[in-house]
């Protein structure tokens, strides 16, 4: 039976019956269910929430940022965080104030060092890898576990600042605290427990990070940081003038902001950005680099082109490919809004809503991604698209703040792997990602190939 006319045939009243269908349908093939949605009811609400589909309606949804707030996960965000965040917040108070000085942050010059890195550090994790698999007499290796989980989380060492922090603990606790924001819908009261207590050691441990640095001497507007001799695209490729290490950390520790801006830049704000960096950033590269793995691999002909594009100098065309591979699977494929006062969305077309204030609205971009009103042949593998039609990365007042170093690092960790030729999914595994009861992909099983040397 189609979704919806089995959904339409359980009573209004039978609210859970409802809720479970539509989780059950979802998570057994959600693309069927988004296309049909879009096709026939683009605006529908459930029990949990209106469900937008249609491109132009969640461009709307994700674009009126007074209207469709973040108010659904900004409290627990917060919690979690314990203290401010600008993805927690709408407005000027802390969103825009935080967010221009994220930008500076973490700006466009830094694609070409990111990406240096990134190579730097995904080459070594694949030698490792496949030498300790043949130490052990085998001949794969686990992708998510020994490449793109620490590739990730030692990029966030070195670009970031996380120094000496073991990438298993960025890991596990940023995983804790995503799944307890962004994922736990039914609020369950033990993940909630255990993101707010994986946020609080995050936050303990960037403050110790932020206490040696500073003994070490880095001062606002020091050798380095943005108000003193500081160029973004030579960060992490050495140190400060004061011997320190020149990264993300450094140049908030080194950056002062002029009197009446409205909020000072102290530790405890750094502390607050830098970990909430993490939050958005390591199980979205993480999975990004094994979901645009697994899509390539998938399609072989797609794969091969790939491989080829990858051995360029010229990255752009590749990394068309990974971006491409990511509308099929993103990291996020919906965020949920609080609708806070009265709204028509869709004014003037066949699916004009109304919605009240106090509305939670999921906004699906993995849906959007696919509306047939607006992306050409949705369902064709094209690398070539335009930008416009991928909101891998969001869209609108909460677009990522780190889109500049994410689009060197997700299609360069990809790019390590292809041009290693041994290194591929068993055949018939393509697809086979384990996600061992939890919202991420914990293992996914490679071949183990050449080091780089060899």
């Amino acid at each position: 039976m189609e979704f919806l006319a089995a959904y339409d045939a359980i009573p209004q009243a039978d609210a859970a019956g409802r809720v479970g269908l539509l989780r059950q349908r979802m998570k057994a093939d959600g693309p069927a269910v988004l296309r049909e949605l879009r096709e026939r009811r683009p605006v529908f609400a459930t029990p949990v929430g209106v469900f937008v589909t249609r491109m132009p309606d969640v461009v709307e949804v994700l674009s009126t940022p007074d209207v469709f707030t973040v108010g659904v996960y900004g409290p627990v965000l917060e919690e979690a965080l314990h203290g401010p965040f600008m993805l927690a917040r709408d407005g000027a108070d802390v969103h825009w104030h935080d967010r221009a000085h994220a930008q500076l942050m973490l700006p466009p010059e830094d694609f070409a060092p990111v990406r240096r890195l990134t190579a730097r550090i995904g080459d070594d994790a694949l030698d490792r890898a496949i030498a300790v698999a043949r130490i052990e007499g085998r001949t794969t290796f686990d992708y998510v576990r020994q490449y793109a989980a620490p590739v990730a989380a030692r990029i966030a060492r070195e670009y970031l600042g996380f120094t000496d922090v073991p990438e298993e603990t960025l890991h596990g606790l940023s995983q804790r605290v995503q799944r307890a924001v962004f994922v736990n819908q039914e609020r369950d009261p033990e993940v909630h427990a255990s993101g707010v207590a994986a946020g609080k050691e995050l936050h303990d441990i960037v403050a110790g990070v932020i206490r040696r640095r500073r003994a070490a001497g880095v001062r606002p507007g020091g050798p380095g940081g943005p108000a003193g001799a500081h160029a973004a695209g030579d960060a992490y490729d050495g140190a400060a003038g004061d011997g320190t290490p020149d990264d993300v950390l450094g140049r908030m520790l080194r950056t002062s902001l002029p009197p009446g801006t409205g909020r000072e830049l102290d530790d405890e704000r750094v502390n607050h950005q830098l970990v909430g960096f993490l939050i958005g950033y390591q199980q979205n590269a993480a999975q990004c680099a094994t979901t645009a793995l697994k899509e390539l691999v998938s399609r072989p002909d797609e794969l091969a082109r790939a491989e080829r594009a990858a051995a360029e100098e010229d990255t752009e065309v590749f990394d068309g490919y990974v971006w491409e591979a990511l509308r099929f699977h993103p990291f996020v494929p919906s965020t949920p809004r609080l609708c806070v006062r009265d709204h028509v969305l869709a004014a003037g077309t066949p699916r004009e809503t109304r919605l009240p204030a106090g509305t939670v609205v999921h906004a699906h971009m993995a849906s959007a991604m696919f509306d047939e009103t607006v992306v050409a042949d949705p369902y064709d593998f094209r690398p070539g698209r335009t930008p416009v039609h991928n909101m891998v990365l969001g869209h609108g007042a909460h677009e990522c703040v780190g889109k500049y170093p994410a689009r060197a690092i997700v299609p360069e960790m990809v790019r390590r792997v292809l041009l290693r030729p041994g290194v591929r999914p068993l055949p018939g595994g393509e697809r086979a990602l384990d996600y061992a009861g939890t919202p991420y992909p914990q293992h996914y099983t490679v071949t183990a190939g050449a080091t780089a040397s060899s």
